[in-house]
């Protein structure tokens, strides 16, 4: 028992389960609160304040993933120069592994960057977000309060940013598991906190505050909490190093855009429908958005927490191992996306039926359309994520091409399908392009097939799926 007990304090996944439990603990405990306590404008106007905070972290502009590539990097032993040759193998010493200089220098340039992309953040959408807010937060009851609750996020949205920098850090660091403990103790207050602001009949505005509390405290603990796992870094001066920005600026613009042009356009597709719906197809169509990112999350831990070790792998050239754990990782990935959506068919709008919600779930076929698109979704951004270990980014490409193709679609099939033409414009652009093309760049760099590589990871959960949200519509109906 004590040994089980520690395998689950220090696994870089189960914490990372545990982190995401509890952002979906707001969706559990928080959603139901809020749905039956405000009307649907309020209610689309707290969703929507929920998808522009995620927006603004975008912001970031992919200097998050490709930090912890190099700090992982730099703990294998890579030296700068050696980080600036993405497609070349690295062939480093044994004797050479974990350089000081390089993970400093890296740091630095981390701290230097953040500080400034998280106030540019909060100038770029303090204009961007009100211009979103304004036909939302006009069909609310109070729109003063609402437009002072909007104050406080946008408050405390450099500071999240500031934070998020060390979160960052920490998991190229290699220290996943603490990092991820402490989020789930500030997630759990974040709740419990606003718990009891709506049951105490609390408005919009204090709700907000309650919850960007936390989004400050975390900011600050993340500071000190790199500051008690890596003393030396911390210590040293704060300096954007040019050679670390020259081995990091291709590597990055290319993220950024790639995720600018995937999570950017799928949650900026709520912000859109919210100027062209009615209040409550908007705030339907948010929860589900908000529950899916959620599940979406949950499921991408299992890979998304080995990264650092396959970046690692990478650099030392262990092959066999490397694939075994992707595997590991993608197959575990895909059977929770199954299981955490299968529920979601299944007993979303019972739930609501239950706690007596004031607006309704989205429909059996758009929830199903948006399980088949993330499904799809997730195989082609672990592929992408295992072919960037060699540091080689392509997510401009894969992503640029998909969010245009995914654009066009919904744009062309709104007129006549409405709601319905988002997920199915994602499910085109995913499975047409975007899987196609990710799977393609990761099979020819580590030399697999897709039958020989899939076969035990993605086909029956594929499989479970189609059933589950096919079996479901059915049984509703």
């Amino acid at each position: 028992m004590k040994r089980f007990s520690s395998r689950v304090w220090h696994s870089a996944t189960l914490t990372t389960w545990g982190s995401i439990f509890v952002r979906l603990a707001s969706v559990v405990v928080l959603l139901p609160l809020v749905l039956t306590r405000y009307d649907a404008p309020e209610v689309a106007v707290w969703q929507l304040f929920s998808v522009l905070f995620s927006l603004a972290l975008l912001f970031d502009f992919g200097f998050a993933p490709t930090f912890v590539r190099l700090l992982a990097y730099a703990r294998g032993g890579a030296t700068l120069d050696e980080m600036a040759r993405p497609t070349a193998p690295f062939r480093v010493a044994v004797a050479n592994l974990g350089s000081d200089g390089s993970v400093a220098a890296v740091f630095a340039a981390q701290r230097w960057l953040y500080l400034r992309l998280g106030i540019a953040a909060a100038l770029v959408f303090g204009l961007i977000g009100s211009w979103a807010l304004l036909r939302p937060i006009a069909h609310t009851a109070n729109p003063t309060a609402a437009w002072c609750a909007w104050a406080l996020v946008l408050s405390t949205m450099a500071v999240g940013f500031w934070g998020n920098g060390f979160g960052a850090a920490m998991q190229g660091m290699d220290h996943i598991a603490e990092l991820r403990r402490w989020e789930i103790g500030c997630g759990l207050a974040q709740v419990a906190s606003s718990a009891v602001v709506l049951l105490a009949g609390g408005g919009l505005f204090e709700l907000v505050a309650s919850y960007q509390f936390w989004i400050v405290f975390n900011a600050v603990r993340n500071r000190m909490l790199m500051k008690r796992l890596c003393p030396q870094l911390m210590a040293a001066p704060v300096r954007a190093d040019r050679a670390v920005l020259r081995v990091l600026w291709p590597a990055t613009w290319r993220s950024g855009i790639g995720v600018l042009m995937s999570q950017g356009i799928v949650q900026a597709s709520g912000v859109i429908f919210s100027q062209v719906g009615d209040p409550a197809q908007v705030a339907a169509y948010l929860l589900a958005l908000r529950v899916m990112t959620v599940a979406s999350q949950f499921s991408a831990a299992p890979f998304y927490s080995k990264l650092p070790q396959l970046a690692k792998l990478q650099m030392t050239q262990q092959r066999v191992a490397q694939m075994a754990l992707a595997q590991r990782g993608m197959r575990l990935a895909h059977w929770t996306f199954v299981l955490s959506v299968g529920l979601v068919a299944i007993s979303a709008q019972p739930l609501l039926d239950l706690i007596g919600s004031r607006i309704s779930f989205v429909s059996d076929a758009v929830w199903a359309l948006m399980c088949l698109a993330f499904f799809a979704e997730r195989f082609g951004a672990m592929h992408l994520q295992l072919y960037s270990v060699t540091n080689h980014i392509v997510w401009h490409i894969a992503n640029g091409v998909t969010g245009m193709l995914m654009i066009g679609l919904s744009l062309a099939l709104f007129p006549a399908l409405g709601l319905m033409a988002l997920p199915l414009g994602m499910l085109v652009a995913y499975t047409g392009f975007y899987c196609v093309y990710s799977f393609g760049k990761s099979s020819k760099s580590f030399e697999f097939t897709l039958f020989s590589f899939e076969r035990s990871v993605s086909l029956l959960p594929a499989l479970v799926l189609a059933s589950v949200v096919t079996g479901s519509t059915l049984w509703l109906h």
